[in-house]
């Protein structure tokens, strides 16, 4: 499938190409056009993070929460990792999340040390593979806190490498 969104990405436009590509589309392609401006065919491909869109902010959620709707994605790491996305993307929320702010300064940075959006995706998707991750961990640690509490930190860092779930290999 094709997709299309607004150029000069950032949180969520780096979050929803990486969700598609891993949870919904793996040859998925994108394109990125001037905004305002320029009027949508639908050969253009999907619309997200446009405002007007069906795959846009509603209803106080991002972009990346509503293609998770859309969908119906029921992971629970990514719906953690949605809550980062959420308050990174939302100024308003920003602060309701800690990993939010960390997220946001490595968006905004990374926009002006990359060439194009193109490779803006290319590196954005090994944060993102991280931070979904990230969420797994957090959600092992606590299932597994008995057990871990027992292993050394060789056992432990073992244990949880053997049950994150690596995508994009």
């Amino acid at each position: 499938m094709k997709w299309v969104t607004r150029e000069h990405v950032h949180v969520d436009r780096v979050a929803c190409p990486w969700l598609i590509k891993r949870f919904i589309d793996p040859n998925a392609e994108f394109k990125f056009v001037p905004w305002p401006g320029m009027e949508l065919k639908p050969e253009d491909g999907i619309p997200f993070d446009i405002p007007g869109v069906e795959l846009g902010h509603h209803d106080g959620k991002c972009s990346f929460e509503t293609i998770i709707e859309k969908y119906n994605l029921k992971d629970p790491a990514l719906l953690e990792l949605a809550k980062i996305v959420h308050s990174a993307d939302i100024a308003a929320d920003r602060d309701k999340v800690p990993e939010a702010s960390g997220l946001e300064a490595i968006a905004s940075g990374a926009m002006y040390i990359v060439k194009d959006d193109y490779e803006a995706l290319e590196k954005g998707f090994f944060i993102y593979d991280a931070l979904y991750a990230y969420c797994q961990l957090k959600m092992l640690r606590e299932k597994y806190r008995e057990q871990l509490e027992k292993m050394s930190r060789k056992e432990r860092y073992e244990f949880l490498r053997s049950k994150i779930k690596r995508l994009g290999e």
